[in-house]
């Protein structure tokens, strides 16, 4: 009986320890599932914290998009950089970076986390830029735009510079000056030639959408292109490439860039650095070309170098001069001089060849060989530049406003008084303009007498207070009051004449509306702000014409200052005649420029509109979502 006892004691002990292993296991399965249950659900709470960050980053931006519809994307990412915020839960946070990424996408970066657990996660989305509608910035030319034509001619330097950094030529604060490489001399209409007769500085591109003619010792620092024939002479010199659609023709002067045509090449004891191309022939007489020599055509040169060797379709002539990198010719070869040497005889024609007393072992192999071992490099065409293709270079449409409908749509019906400023006091009589209302401050025989109201109208889609006139002439003074926006309807002429003045002050502006011609004689003084552009976008001073007459509708001779204003006149010609230089942007049909002042472009009319940035009519720019991008999240050691 003790035996059997003593068995059951063991029995019931085994059970109970298995039953407590059993449990233990139970419990340590219970412990690790909470756990990880635990680990998710802070994982999938920081999950959600790293998407919150991208919202709000979204968020942002698009408050930043919504606030200014022109902004660009620079300027929206560096006041837009960090998000951070916390969510409902205890203890969940989100961090989130903004930055472009090297594709030139927006890339939101977002770190969440809750308690340990802890997630990360990208966003990318492509930056669209507003557009500016009616009132974008596109509409002022960057720098001289002419519908038909374009003539430059005197000493004047056409260059650029940001007036948001202070006057044309300042020193700034690095100790560079105030200018810039960032103008355009352009044309639109297929009938716009350009002729540049003088011994000035163009300090950018000049694109001609027909016909480009440079001549006198006028200098380009950049490109040079021409829908039509291409001319240069008299020691013109280019710092970029030049081309044509149609034929290249060049006498002395120096190209730093490459030559290519369509048509016939012509150069004449000029330098050239790159490359010439063309489907033509090409002629060559005197100095060096630096690059390689190519056509579908005949190609001849006249006591020339050539650095990197020739190649064409063609025949080949060499008269004297010598040719480094090689000869390749499917046609016939002449060398037509004793002397004409090719480097390392390296030459391979596949027709006849004539060949002088030192150079007779050409005749035969291994230079002559089959048409089928000499390979010709395919000769890129030149492409007519139109508004389309090459609108971020200067080209645009002749007149993106339609501004005859614009100017017709804010006319009245009713007559308007004239506008007449005397000089019979001292300084000449005073007229102060504000936004809606104008009168004389000194008033010796102007008119028209007592307050002058403006009328609520709505222009280029812009709300706006404009005083209408029928003519108006100035022998003595007007002025905007400062932080005031005044705009001017003119239905007859505009006449600045003797020693009349416009002043307009720091953060004002005016604009001129004008159905007739525009005229600011040579003794009148228009005194504009350093800073072109007004704290809310608009120029300072800004000509809107419908003119379609025959002679010129815009015309200014300046005083001894030099103008700023932003000049839009796509239907009349637009003359600049000035010793001291224009300031700001010209359109017109036809624009001349004849002095030594030249003309400057203001880079900062890229940010400008007539109504401001807070009267833009266009869209604005938005966000498009292009995918997500999960990143692990970085241990530290």
């Amino acid at each position: 009986m003790k035996n059997t006892s003593g068995f059951t004691l063991v029995t019931v002990l085994i059970l109970t320890s298995m039953a407590s292993i059993v449990v233990l296991s139970t419990l340590r399965d219970s412990v690790i599932q909470e756990r990880l249950s635990g680990n998710f659900q802070k994982k999938l709470n920081a999950r959600l914290m790293s998407e919150k960050g991208v919202f709000s980053s979204m968020e942002k931006l698009e408050a930043g998009m919504l606030a200014d519809p022109t902004i660009n994307i620079s300027d929206l990412i560096a006041k837009n950089s960090q998000v951070s915020g916390t969510g409902s839960l205890e203890s969940s946070l989100y961090n989130a970076t903004i930055e472009v990424d090297s594709n030139g996408d927006v890339l939101i970066s977002s770190e969440g986390t809750r308690f340990e657990g802890e997630d990360q996660m990208q966003a990318i989305f492509e930056f669209v830029a507003g557009g500016g509608g009616t009132t974008g910035a596109s509409v002022f030319s960057r720098g001289i735009t002419g519908c038909s034509g374009v003539a430059v001619t005197g000493s004047g330097l056409i260059d650029s510079y940001d007036s948001s950094l202070g006057d044309y030529n300042d020193t700034l604060d690095d100790g560079s000056q105030n200018t810039s490489e960032q103008s355009f001399v352009s044309t639109v209409n297929d009938t716009g030639d350009i002729i540049l007769n003088g011994s000035g500085t163009i300090e950018g591109d000049v694109l001609s959408s027909n016909n480009l003619s440079i001549t006198q010792g006028a200098d380009v620092t950049g490109n040079i292109h021409s829908n039509g024939n291409l001319i240069l002479s008299g020691g013109v010199v280019v710092g970029g490439d030049a081309s044509a659609y149609l034929s290249f023709s060049q006498s002395s002067g120096t190209v730093s860039g490459s030559i290519s045509a369509n048509q016939s090449i012509s150069i004449q004891q000029t330098p050239v650095g790159g490359d010439v191309s063309s489907s033509g022939s090409i002629s060559i007489t005197g100095n060096t070309i630096q690059g390689t020599v190519s056509s579908y055509d005949l190609i001849a040169f006249n006591q020339t170098i050539i650095r990197n060797g020739v190649y064409t379709s063609g025949n080949y002539e060499q008269t004297g001069g010598s040719v480094f990198g090689g000869v390749r010719v499917q046609g016939n070869v002449n060398l037509k001089q004793y002397g004409s040497t090719i480097d390392g005889k390296d030459l391979r024609y596949a027709g006849n060849g004539t060949f002088q007393d030192d150079t007779q072992e050409y005749a035969f192999s291994p230079y002559k060989v089959s048409s089928t071992e000499i390979s010709i490099p395919t000769i890129e065409p030149v492409e007519k530049i139109t508004p389309e293709s090459e609108n971020n270079r200067g080209l645009t449409t002749c007149d993106p406003l339609d501004i005859a409908t614009a100017i017709d749509d804010v006319s009245i019906n009713t007559a308007s008084p004239d506008l007449y400023i005397n000089n019979n006091s001292s300084a000449g009589d005073l007229l102060e303009l504000e936004t809606s209302v104008a009168n004389f401050l000194v008033d010796f025989g102007s008119t028209p007498d007592g307050d002058i109201n403006a009328q609520s109208a709505t222009f280029l889609d812009s709300a706006t207070q404009i005083f209408y006139f029928d003519d108006v002439t100035i022998k003595g003074r007007m002025q905007v009051k400062e932080n005031y926006n005044a705009v001017m309807f003119v239905d007859g002429d505009f006449t600045m004449s003797g020693a009349s003045s416009l002043t307009i002050p720091d953060n004002s502006s005016l604009t001129i509306i004008i159905k007739g011609k525009f005229k600011i004689g040579s003794g009148a003084q228009v005194y504009t702000p350093d800073n072109g552009i007004t704290d809310e976008g608009r120029p300072v001073f800004s000509i809107y014409s419908s003119y379609t007459g025959s002679s010129s509708g815009v015309e200014v001779s300046g005083g001894t200052r030099e103008l700023y204003a932003v000049i839009y006149a796509p239907y009349t010609e637009v003359k600049i005649t000035s010793g001291v230089g224009f300031k700001g942007s010209i359109l017109g049909d036809v624009v001349t420029v004849n002095g030594a002042g030249g003309v400057h472009y203001d880079t900062a009319l890229n940010e400008a509109s007539f109504g401001g940035s807070s009267g833009s009519g266009g869209t604005a720019s938005k966000l498009v979502f292009k995918g997500w991008r999960f990143t692990p999240v970085e241990e530290s050691e």
